[in-house]
């Protein structure tokens, strides 16, 4: 064998060792996610840019998927979090309405099964949506039991097998950070359990965080570190937390983390109007990172096709009965789509005003549909029964409108009668201007006509 050929064979084998390391694979059973479940990434670009991978399971929950991975990172899969590294081969049995109840095993289990009992960010993190002061203990009594919780959450941690120290570091921020997020939060659940009034619940706040401060600043030392931004509670919190860190102590990527996300939380809202591009100018001329202006431009790269005028990205979805529709299946007339879901609060408040504007325009050629998004169709369909609506309803799976950039509902979407976008981030219903931009849409129509 000439030694050309033995060298291209090494080449071939160090390459085929190199792709496997970085490859990670991931099988098993996921119950109640819908036929499609997008797996978000959760290191800082991830989250600005939406970034993921989109399982496919089949009609028996099984799926199994193989991907190239650089470096360890967190992933949302349901409302489980995931911590997976180059080389892992995980089986995984996971229920979207029981996360905490979730098997992993395999190479990169441990990590994961550690992550079933995190608590959740937006449940005010220990406070477990309020469970751990339904009670209304005093404040002393709420430092004891977060300090319990903690002491709980790092013997955990240091029990779990084969976990490595990068693991161990983020993982014990997180109980950190959870802990100031829990008495951020605190003020809000209290008000809530003791039905207090606005100014009632302000003069709460505003003693509680005289009375947590000190614990405050013991939790977050050391949060300005960088690395702190591929945690989910942190992202949350480090905004709020600047003011106790202080910016002299705070890595320049978490201010930069905080800006970029500002504005790209703002694209998300309103869509690439002139006034969010004017932000955007802004804010690039402050960014010092080349990695943030990229991300930053990137962002508003994906927005171009829901510009006005582009045509409508297709989406599928059913009726009660199950029957299949399109956007398609629309054309001809102008549209007003309500996307929501039962769980939504905000959503169920605007119902009544969009079928009151249904209601306005019945006899004009537009439709107004509304498309829940809820994950359990029997909840949706037992909501309906309870609430009669004249539009009509329909129901989809959140994947559907990876195309629009769905990223918050409620969302209204107005399209014209060829298929063509007027605006995706329309105004709500109790919004005139929604009103007035189906008036120009109609009277558009009617000038062409004519």
């Amino acid at each position: 064998m000439s030694k050309i050929v033995i060298a291209l064979f090494l080449s071939i084998m160090i390459w085929s060792c190199d792709l496997k390391q970085k490859t990670v694979r991931l099988r098993g059973e996921l119950r109640n996610f819908g036929t499609e479940v997008f797996m978000s990434k959760g290191t800082p670009e991830g989250v600005l840019l939406k970034d993921g991978i989109t399982i496919r399971p089949e009609s028996n929950n099984l799926f199994e998927i193989t991907f190239e991975l650089d470096k360890p990172s967190y992933f949302r899969l349901g409302r489980n979090t995931l911590y997976l590294s180059p080389g892992d081969d995980i089986y995984i049995e996971c229920d979207y309405n029981d996360p905490k109840a979730a098997k992993f095993s395999g190479k990169g289990a441990d990590a994961c099964f550690y992550l079933c009992a995190k608590p959740f960010p937006k449940g005010g993190s220990f406070l477990n949506a309020g469970e751990m002061i339904k009670d209304d203990p005093d404040l002393q009594t709420v430092q004891k039991r977060l300090k319990d919780k903690i002491e709980k959450r790092l013997k955990e941690l240091e029990e779990t097998p084969n976990l490595s120290e990068n693991f161990k570091k983020l993982e014990k921020g997180r109980i950190k950070f959870g802990a100031v997020n829990t008495l951020f939060s605190y003020a809000g659940y209290a008000s809530w359990i003791k039905k207090l009034t606005g100014e009632e619940a302000a003069k709460m706040a505003k003693e509680a965080k005289i009375y947590f401060n000190k614990d405050i600043q013991e939790y977050l030392k050391g949060g300005g570190d960088a690395c702190y931004l591929n945690l989910d509670v942190y992202r949350d919190i480090c905004s709020s937390a600047i003011e106790f860190i202080g910016t002299e102590n705070v890595d320049e990527e978490v201010l930069e983390y905080i800006k970029s996300n500002e504005l790209i939380y703002y694209l998300s809202s309103k869509g690439p109007v002139e006034e969010v591009k004017e932000t955007k100018r802004k804010i690039l001329c402050e960014l010092k990172s080349e990695e943030y202006k990229e991300i930053v431009h990137k962002a508003f790269e994906k927005y171009k096709p829901l510009l006005a005028g582009q045509p409508a990205p297709q989406l599928g979805f059913r009726n009660k009965d199950g029957k299949e529709f399109k956007l398609s299946d629309f054309k001809g007339k102008n549209l007003v789509i309500d996307i929501w879901a039962t769980w939504c609060g905000p959503c169920v408040q605007e119902s009544p005003y969009f079928e009151m504007l249904a209601d306005k325009y019945k006899n004009q050629n537009i439709e107004f549909i509304a498309i829940s998004i809820d994950s359990n169709k029997v909840g949706w369909e037992k909501y309906l029964e309870k609430h009669t609506k004249k539009t009509k309803q329909y129901i989809t799976n959140r994947t559907e409108f990876s195309a629009y950039r769905i990223h918050g509902i409620p969302r209204f979407m107005v399209i014209d009668k060829d298929g063509l976008i007027v605006d995706v981030f329309a105004p709500r219903p109790t919004d005139n201007r929604l009103s007035e931009m189906i008036d120009r849409c109609l009277k558009d129509e009617s000038s062409i006509e004519n």
